[in-house]
């Protein structure tokens, strides 16, 4: 073969190099970036990255840029392979073109075929506005007949999709997060449409990002041990230092709130925990984490927070679609349950709580994962029903509850308005008032206890706190995590 023809594609291969390219990995180290390539090495395994289309470039000739602006292969993340690209915002700000499109494609169309994580660094203006024929995320007569969001809605149940926001994520770039069952974003970072873009801190309380991170490093990070979830479980896990003292979370005054993330930390194997859209929906907790090395998501109400652990239609939105997430991907689910029910009024019934609680019932009923619940105070109306199911086609493999228990059709302290309404209305004085109804309500948490409940066969067994951890592994020992032979159902990513 001709030397210099081989000598000219090596050139070539190297100009799309950062050592080819100074100025624009100073610009993109001033601005706080990693460049596309740095992006990729840090996420990837040391030498694992084996990249397409390096010599890729517009259909222009006069539109040329270091592989078309997007960085684009295969490669391992915790020794698993993976598809990643990254937009490059220092060729034609990051802009979406036939060519860099067909690339993204390719790597979708490779993720379903072998069921490999699809990740994708987001940052750019969305088209090219002046190459002719911009990209609409159909196919664009490359190599493989799948769009760009054919690809990720088809991916959604097969494999994981992440996408990574650092910077401006405007129109098709924007469009990409929001199709990917996972969006990790950098503070800072803006997301959305033409010039209506909004920071990211907006966004993760509408639900849109599930986390934020300080810095490009860290969301990489975080990436990675979100895969981990997904790609193994671990031969074993050290407990928490709070294990054995998990139940000393909970205040013996009833009415006093706690973190229910504290019980999550000390119930999980220690630093295992990863939380998912943690400033959304805040009266419920989701999180991935590991028990005894097997990766599990667990969710519960919150009482710490505004609502009291009540659930609401951002809450009822949160758990059901963490459901379907550990649901189709194998991961048993834990179930925390310490609420009053549903968040009920004028103002939930404007934000269609009627309608977004079925969704719940949905999920935990067509589930095909195992599913733990352990009540640890109170639950009333139909909050049971919520955090484990109506118990009737698919009820859960285990009930544990503390000895704190609390449950009926109501609060207590509601029952004891009702019941005791004449003699509170009599009364004196509002201390009074209060202890009388106070005194009724001891009553019946008494009648109620946690020894009547497990008299009852309320639940499958009452137990001390400190026994849960080793309660719920003893099951998930006996639960191997199964080889996944074909794709989940449609997993919601919304």
């Amino acid at each position: 073969m001709e030397r210099n023809l081989i000598e000219a594609v090596v050139e070539a291969r190297s100009m799309a190099l950062d050592a080819a390219r100074p100025e624009a990995v100073i610009a993109r180290h001033q601005a706080g970036h990693l460049t596309a390539r740095e992006r990729i090495a840090a996420l990837c395994d040391q030498d694992s990255f084996v990249e397409y289309g390096i010599l890729a470039s517009a259909r222009d000739d006069s539109m040329e840029g270091a592989a078309d602006g997007v960085v684009a292969g295969a490669g391992r993340v915790n020794g698993h392979p993976v598809v990643v690209a990254s937009y490059d915002y220092t060729v034609f700000r990051g802009t979406q073109s036939n060519i860099n499109t067909g690339k993204i494609e390719r790597l979708l169309f490779i993720a379903n075929n072998r069921r490999w994580p699809f990740i994708c660094f987001n940052d750019g203006d969305g088209s090219r506005k002046d190459e002719s024929g911009a990209p609409s995320g159909l196919w664009t007569g490359g190599q493989t007949p799948m769009g760009i969001f054919d690809g990720l809605a088809e991916l959604s149940g097969c494999a994981p999709s992440i996408a990574i926001l650092s910077g401006a994520a405007r129109d098709g770039h924007a469009a990409i997060a929001m199709n990917t069952q996972f969006c990790i974003a950098t503070a800072g970072s803006t997301l959305g449409m033409g010039e209506a873009t909004l920071p990211v801190e907006v966004h993760e309380g509408i639900g849109d990002v599930d986390r934020i991170l300080a810095d490009e490093s860290a969301a990489i990070d975080s990436v990675r041990q979100l895969l981990s979830y997904f790609q193994y479980d671990e031969s074993g896990g050290e407990e928490s230092p709070a294990a054995h003292a998990i139940g000393e979370i909970v205040p013996d005054n009833r009415r006093r709130a706690y973190d229910i993330r504290k019980v999550i930390d000390a119930l999980a194997d220690d630093s295992s925990v990863f939380e998912l859209r943690p400033n959304w929906g805040t009266s419920m907790v989701t999180s991935l984490a590991r028990l005894e090395g097997r990766a599990v998501g667990i969710f519960g109400n919150q009482p710490k927070s505004r609502l009291a652990g009540a659930i609401d239609s951002d809450a009822a939105d949160k758990m059901a679609r963490f459901i379907e997430l550990c649901s189709a991907y194998d991961l048993p689910l834990v179930s925390l349950i310490d609420s009053p029910g549903f968040y009920i009024g004028p103002d939930a019934e404007r934000a269609g709580i009627a309608r977004h609680h079925i969704r719940t019932l949905a999920s935990l009923e067509n589930r095909k994962v195992p599913l733990y619940c352990v009540q640890i105070r109170k639950s009333y109306g139909l909050g049971p029903l919520v955090m484990r199911g109506s118990g009737g086609r698919l009820p859960p493999e285990m009930r544990l509850a503390w000895p704190t228990v609390e449950t009926g059709g109501m609060s207590l302290e509601g029952a004891a308005y009702i019941v005791k309404r004449k003699e509170i209305q009599a009364a004196a004085t509002p201390e009074e008032a209060r202890a009388i109804r106070d005194d009724y309500a001891n009553s019946l948490r008494d009648r109620n206890s946690g020894l009547r409940a497990g008299q009852n066969f309320s639940f499958d067994e009452i137990v001390d706190p400190a026994e849960t951890r080793g309660r719920i592994v003893a099951m998930l020992r006996l639960s191997p995590r199964p080889a996944r032979s074909e794709k989940a159902t449609y997993l919601d990513t919304i």
